[in-house]
């Protein structure tokens, strides 16, 4: 019996290490000024790739980003945060960019949109954790 529960708690357990996903009810989009947004959003994070739903075409399309590099790094203000350097699968549906970098911070996640006229588009995404 005791085998049998250590590996549903093994096998509950890697689960999670493998992908997580958390809920965004509000986003602030940072670009020529400050905008909120009360789109409902579930975000999914896994080694290889990011879904982000109810993000392109009019806030009824996912965005799906595929991960080529992520590292762990230190801010000053929020601790350690994990970057995630990325590519999007459906780019079609955006403008332009150099780079796309997604950080794991402690209460959101930030999505930096590098595009190829210098313009940093920033959305902060609130989750609870």
């Amino acid at each position: 019996m005791k085998r049998v529960i250590m590996l549903i708690m093994l096998v509950l357990t890697t689960v999670g290490l493998f992908s997580q996903t958390f809920r965004s009810r509000s986003a602030t989009i940072r670009r020529d000024g400050f905008e909120i947004d009360r789109t409902v959003r579930s975000i999914e994070i896994t080694d290889k790739c990011i879904t982000i739903t109810n993000y392109l075409s009019g806030n009824t399309e996912p965005l799906v980003l595929n991960v080529y590099h992520s590292e762990d790094k230190e801010d000053r203000f929020d601790g350690l945060c994990r970057y995630y350097y990325c590519t999007a699968a459906n780019d079609e549906k955006l403008s332009r960019y150099r780079k796309i970098v997604v950080i794991r911070k402690p209460y959101s996640i930030t999505l930096e949109l590098y595009l190829a006229d210098d313009n940093k588009y920033v959305h902060d995404l609130e989750i609870n954790g």
